[in-house]
This record gives structure tokens, C-alpha cells and sequence, in this order.
């Protein structure tokens, strides 16, 4: 098979996200599972239709009833048609009075599980701002506030995790209090560095560490936080408690990875390698700041020993957005700063959210290669200036060089897949 290399780029990514498909995965677990015949489903996350399809097409006879907690327009027709299946939509990822909305509902639903049926929780990225309840000290003004400040801070997946988690009653493990005697199994796609529970959305099934070092003053191990504005603070320092009860439900809860990102790394090798096209480098420590990551890739891809093929990156760059940001995401932005860098080079390069969305747009990603600057000043376009704006999704628009590719289903952090061919004679 003989492919440009934008088209190779691109069936690399897809090969990977139809690897981690969360229908798929579901179905792989439940399949290798025991339920029984009445089960109660919830799925929460930016992948949670495809999820809970994956449980219908096998466990469709049992399943009694169902909440889905996903985002906007992110749910499946086939659900919206079943009536068995109650849809709540918010917003990511920036929560909305729907997400205080869809907390109520997930408390409601689970606490009135029978103790002889199946709690079946799906969970996926995105679930921290798409659900949510409050402690009584705060209001969606205040979880607002705190969502803008973290997201233009420059603070990596953990460290924003780390504070929802302190602001949260149904967080860092909070849902547990809300748990029948009914048996809990959990499967989860993960969108974390080290597939930790209580980052995966915030682990509202997972106990954490900061939990139990404030109850207890046992030693954890937790990620270090920037220094905080004092209003910040205040907030945590009054955070929820996890009990003795709480923690005795989330003792029972069976919980499962059933998809991340190393398996869609391992897929994306292997059907580059399938295009007969040679491996060069593959990494899975994408977490540095953007301006950071750019660099260390276009340094790796321009040296003068490196070797033609595919490179492959996997993580979630950081960034830190000016006042009143453009259009735009981490993808977006780090397509655009390595456009700047590849310049008049044979090299093309693909920036995209597993997700289908990146940051607060539509759009996944960019596709960018040696002549994407030279097309954007045909247009008369100024890429310094749409970086220093965070507003590169126009700029990577106009240059023909945007990804776009609707909701995945899936979500395990974000791809950067890079092809580097030979110079021409």
C-alpha cells in the first residue's frame, strides 16, 4: 500500500482510536465477565455512548435501566431510542448547571441499586466537568472560576485532578457514599499517565491518596501543585471527607483498565509497519509544556542523524492561554508551533485528541508538514500571531491543515504522530 504522507499520518491515528473503541472494549470485558440478570447501567465521560453501546449489543436482555452522563451531541441515536436509557448532556470542559444537574441524577441513580442486581459503571474522560455536586461552600461561579484557572495555568492532568478532587463530593472516591450493597464492577478508559483510578476522572469509584492522608496522616504520594491564589485555597482547605462507610463501599468495587493509551501506541507501530513504513521512535511522556514539546520533537525529527519513518508521541501537553484565547486547543497549538519548526522540510505531522475535541473546540487536532507556513503566507496569514493568540484553529483552517474527525468514542490522551521521508534528488 502506497500512501501520501498526510494519508499515512491519518490511517496511523485512525488504526489507533479503532483500537481503543470503547464498544469495542466493553464488549471484549463483558464478555469475560459474570452478570446477572438485571443489571443497572451507568456511563459516564466523553466516551460514554459508545461504552455503553458496547454493553447493550451483549448484555441487552439484562440491562434494566441506564443513565448515560456525556456531552453535548455525543450520544448515539440508538440510545436516544431505547427507553430504558435515561440521557443527560453538559458541557466540557467547562461544567455547566447541567453538570451540577448530572451529579444529582448519578447520586440518585446508584443509591437505589437493589442488593441483588449489577451496578455496571462505565467511565471515560471528560467525566470531571461533565458531573459534578458541590460541597455546600461552593457554587458553579466558584467551579467556573476554579475550571478557567486551572485550564490557562499551565498545570498538567494530575494537578487539576488533585484540586477538582478536594472541591468535590462525589470525587477522589465521593460516589462511594452513595453506593448500595450491590455488587460494583467499573470499567474505565483511561486518559491519564500510569492508568491511575483517582485521575481518571477524578476517580469518583477510586479511593485517593490526598483523601487519606487528610483522614488519616498516612504518607502519599501526590503531584505538587503551583502556588495557588488564596481564594483557591480557601476552597480546599474546607474540602469533603471520605467516612468509614464510604470507604467500606468502595472496597467492593471491582475495577477495571479496559482501554489506554499504550494500546493504541502499540497499534498505531504496528500499522505503520504494515504500510511498510519504518519505526523510528516511539515515546509516551508528552506531558511537558507545549512550547516544550514542540521543540523537543522538531529536535528529534530535524536532527542530522535521525532516521526516515514514523515517530509516534503519546500524553497531554500543557498550556498556558492569554486573556481572552482564539479558537483553539493543546493539539492545535502544537501543530502550529511545529509547522513554524519543519518548515521547507519532508516531514508531515499529526497532532490529535483521541478524543475527537480539542480543548473547548470541534476539532481534534492539525495535520501540518514542510509547506503548511508557506501556504498560510499565501493567505497572508501571521502564524507568530496566532500562536501568541491561542488562535491557531483559524490559522490551521485556512492552510488546509485542520483535523477534524467528530466524536471517537474513545479517550486516551492525545496522539502525535510524525513522518519523516527521504529528501528528494
Amino acid at each position: 500500500m502506497t500512501l501520501d504522507p498526510r494519508s499515512s499520518v491519518e490511517t496511523i491515528f485512525q488504526a489507533a482510536l479503532q483500537a481503543v473503541a470503547g464498544d469495542q472494549a466493553v464488549m471484549d470485558a463483558v464478555a469475560e465477565d459474570d452478570f446477572g440478570s438485571r443489571v443497572h447501567l451507568v456511563a459516564i465521560g466523553k466516551a460514554a455512548s459508545a461504552m455503553a453501546l458496547g454493553a447493550k449489543r451483549v448484555l441487552d436482555g439484562q440491562i434494566t435501566q441506564a443513565l448515560i452522563l456525556t456531552k453535548y451531541e455525543h450520544t448515539a441515536s440508538e440510545l436516544l431510542a431505547d427507553s430504558r436509557f435515561r440521557i443527560h448532556e453538559s458541557s466540557h470542559p467547562i461544567p455547566d448547571a447541567a453538570s451540577l444537574q448530572a451529579g444529582a441524577h448519578l447520586i440518585d441513580f446508584v443509591s437505589v441499586v437493589d442488593e441483588k442486581d449489577d451496578l455496571l459503571v462505565l467511565l471515560s474522560g471528560g467525566a470531571s466537568a461533565l458531573v459534578e455536586q458541590l460541597p455546600p461552600n461552593m457554587s458553579l461561579d466558584d467551579l467556573s472560576r476554579v475550571t478557567d484557572f486551572m485550564l490557562s495555568s499551565g498545570m498538567d492532568i494530575t494537578q487539576m485532578n488533585r484540586i477538582r478532587r478536594s472541591l468535590s463530593c462525589i470525587k477522589g472516591g465521593g460516589l462511594g457514599a452513595s453506593l448500595s450493597g450491590c455488587r460494583v464492577r467499573q470499567y474505565v478508559i483511561s486518559d491519564v499517565p500510569g492508568d491511575k483510578l483517582q485521575d481518571i476522572g477524578s476517580g469518583p469509584l477510586a479511593l485517593v491518596d490526598t483523601q487519606v492522608d487528610r483522614a488519616s496522616g498516612a504518607s502519599c504520594d501526590l503531584p505538587t501543585l503551583p502556588e495557588l491564589p488564596d481564594w483557591l485555597s480557601a476552597l480546599m482547605d474546607s474540602a469533603p471527607q471520605i467516612d468509614a462507610d464510604c470507604r467500606a463501599n468502595l472496597s467492593r468495587v471491582e475495577s477495571r483498565i479496559v482501554a489506554s493509551s499504550s494500546k493504541a501506541l502499540q497499534t498505531a507501530i504496528n500499522k505503520a509497519e504494515e504500510l511498510g513504513l519504518a519505526v523510528a521512535e516511539v515515546r509516551g511522556d508528552l506531558h511537558q509544556n507545549v512550547t516544550d514539546n514542540a521543540r523537543m520533537i522538531a529536535s528529534q525529527l530535524l536532527d542530522a542523524d535521525a532516521i526516515d519513518g514514523v515517530y509516534i508521541w503519546a500524553g497531554e501537553s500543557t498550556v498556558n492561554l492569554p486573556d481572552n484565547p482564539g479558537r483553539g486547543g493543546r493539539n492545535q497549538h502544537l501543530a502550529a508551533l511545529l509547522a513554524a519548526q519543519i518548515e521547507d522540510q519532508p516531514v508531515t505531522i499529526l497532532c490529535g485528541a483521541t478524543d475527537g475535541t480539542d480543548g473547548p473546540t470541534a476539532d481534534a487536532g492539525g495535520v501540518v508538514d514542510g509547506q503548511s507556513c508557506a501556504r498560510a503566507h499565501q493567505l497572508g496569514l501571521d502564524i507568530e500571531h496566532s500562536i501568541a493568540d491561542s488562535d491557531t484553529g483559524n490559522w490551521l483552517e485556512a492552510c488546509g491543515s485542520l483535523l477534524t474527525t467528530g466524536p471517537t468514542g474513545t479517550n486516551v490522551m492525545d496522539l502525535v504522530i510524525a513522518l519523516r521521508s527521504p529528501l528528494p534528488d
